[in-house]
């Protein structure tokens, strides 16, 4: 008995620990329950909620709060007050738009695109929520309502008292129920006050595919620091040993991917099917320490030619042993991508094609540069 009272007494410490190093931030960070919300300025003013999927953010948005522009600024709601620019990637139905975000503002941006909803139960058993917004200073402001209808696509809100009215520019804000996001307010009635909530699992199922996601896919959420290619260093990359899918034509074959002619040379491959895999070595025939590569898409023309979800894995070993260290996306509007990673040794470095930007006839890249030390 004395060794099972110590078992439980030490289990209870071990949680208690747990629990402590996670609210410290010691164990790394937590996954939120409620996307962080932002303040977006572009046609319009209104309220932006903020997603994250392969080391990027998104903000999602009324369409109309765009107002036919493709460009907008944010400001988080915290203390800080951190900013953000945004530029147009979709607009959608249910007068949905997704922007991809950049600057301090995405530090935070931690809701994974791919995580599950399930929020008819929630919406059985609750009847009250808060629609939450951000005001162009940072501040959060809460107002509470009753939920006066639940449909297969749109919620109906009516304000629980005279301080929780709604209006115009509050399009885009989140509404909450309990510790969970229920839907995005999308319009206010002038006549009777009552706001029009897109629910929030219609609205990221409509923009999943985008993403190449369905509903049951999981987005990789990797926090990773991005940084300029220094020059003087060098490339480490030393030869293609192998790829999976054939060049294009001799003009676009695979060693012009190492040769370090830029945009003047192009790799191109037949996008015939995916993943496509290239395994570069590194010089030397040795392990290198390396925390980063290069991927540079100038020159590749259309722009739908370029990759679009991509993965990097590093071996130390002559054969197999690969380890994943970052999974990205490159947007048309890159003309290179530059990927950092906890420092590791390796001899051989992959890339992982996982997608392009629809083009039928091929897939490259100009360079794939492994910068050394």
């Amino acid at each position: 008995m004395p060794g099972v009272l110590m078992n439980k007494t030490a289990r209870g410490l071990r949680w208690r620990i747990c629990i402590t190093l996670f609210a410290s931030g010691l164990m790394g960070p937590l996954a939120q329950a409620v996307p962080q919300q932002a303040f977006i300025s572009a046609g319009e003013h209104g309220q932006a909620v903020l997603l994250s999927r392969l080391n990027e953010c998104y903000a999602v948005t009324p369409a109309h709060v765009i107002d036919g522009g493709f460009f907008a600024t944010l400001v988080g709601g915290s203390s800080a007050r951190p900013r953000g620019e945004a530029d147009l990637l979709q607009v959608f139905g249910y007068d949905l738009a997704v922007l991809r975000v950049t600057g301090a503002i995405t530090d935070d941006c931690r809701f994974d695109l791919g995580s599950s909803l399930a929020l008819d139960q929630l919406l059985s058993s609750e009847g009250r929520g808060q629609i939450v917004s951000v005001s162009s200073d940072g501040s959060i402001s809460r107002r509470n309502v009753r939920i006066s209808d639940v449909g297969l696509v749109y919620l109906r809100v009516s304000p629980a008292g005279s301080q929780d009215q709604m209006f115009k520019g509050l399009s885009g804000s989140l509404l909450v129920l309990g510790d969970d996001p229920a839907g995005i307010l999308m319009a206010v009635d002038p006549e009777n006050g009552e706001g029009k909530v897109l629910r929030f699992d219609r609205a990221v199922e409509t923009i999943r595919p985008f993403f190449g996601l369905t509903p049951g896919n999981s987005g990789l959420a990797i926090k990773a620091q991005k940084e300029p290619l220094e020059s003087g260093k060098g490339n480490l990359a030393a030869q293609v040993e192998s790829w999976s899918s054939p060049a294009l034509s001799a003009d676009h074959r695979m060693s012009n991917l190492i040769d370090g002619a830029g945009a003047a040379t192009v790799w191109l491959a037949r996008p015939d099917g995916f993943p496509i895999e290239i395994i570069v070595d590194l010089k030397g025939d040795a392990v290198q320490a390396i925390d980063r590569i290069v991927l540079v898409g100038e020159g590749v023309e259309p722009r739908e030619r370029l990759p679009r979800d991509f993965e990097v894995l590093v071996s130390s070993r002559k054969e197999g042993g690969w380890m994943p260290v970052f999974s990205g996306t490159f947007f048309t509007s890159d003309n290179s991508r530059s990927v950092a990673f906890a420092p590791v040794r390796a001899r051989r470095v992959m890339l992982r094609i996982y997608s392009h930007w629809g083009d039928a006839k091929g897939v490259g890249l100009s360079d794939l540069v492994v910068p050394g030390k």
